[in-house]
């Protein structure tokens, strides 16, 4: 199951109510908690998607398909696998994860000390966006991949994505194990 923890203005967007939405998730040690929420640069609204444990995140601009609760699960699921398989992580430990997450529930978020790295990272996506030129001229898949493998205090100073490999278990298996593709 994966918690899709939306700021105020997502669950406005989306129009959640709060009697529709879950309670009591704590976030715990695995990578189903997702933080959701929206940015502009420039004129182009973005979707952040962060996990709450390990501050894994990406990116996803807003094209001509409207997001809607229905649709927002599946640029989730999409986002997630694309990351991961950027990192070489085999295609079988990918569908493994998300199998996990067959249910969406949706819920507040509940953390302020996550919402501030959340904000950090904002300005992070940003400040590499605006200094590349804008969305038309700058290497979005660069941009995550950079900000993923900076190290957070939140993380012990650890980078997201290493935060991420060692809740997957990738960490300390060669290239061409089982794991990576």
């Amino acid at each position: 199951m994966v918690i899709l923890k939306c700021t105020a203005e997502i669950r406005k967007a989306l129009r959640l109510s709060d009697q529709s939405l879950a309670k009591n998730t704590a976030a715990n040690s695995s990578l189903n908690h997702w933080i959701i929420h929206r940015f502009l640069v420039g004129r182009t609204r973005f979707f952040l998607f962060m996990n709450e444990v390990t501050l894994l995140s990406f990116v996803l601009y807003k094209g001509k398909k409207p997001i809607t609760a229905e649709t927002l699960p599946a640029m989730l699921m999409s986002g997630i696998h694309q990351l991961l398989a950027m990192n070489g992580v085999n295609p079988t430990v990918i569908a493994q994860l998300l199998d996990q997450f067959d249910v969406g529930l949706y819920a507040k978020t509940d953390s302020r000390r996550v919402l501030g790295y959340m904000n950090e990272i904002i300005r992070d996506y940003q400040h590499f966006i605006e200094s590349e030129g804008g969305l038309d001229s700058c290497d979005l898949t660069g941009v995550i991949m950079r900000i993923n493998d900076g190290p957070q205090t939140f993380l012990d100073r650890r980078s997201p994505w290493k935060a991420t490999a060692d809740i997957l278990g990738l960490l300390g298996r060669p290239q061409g194990s089982d794991v990576f593709a």
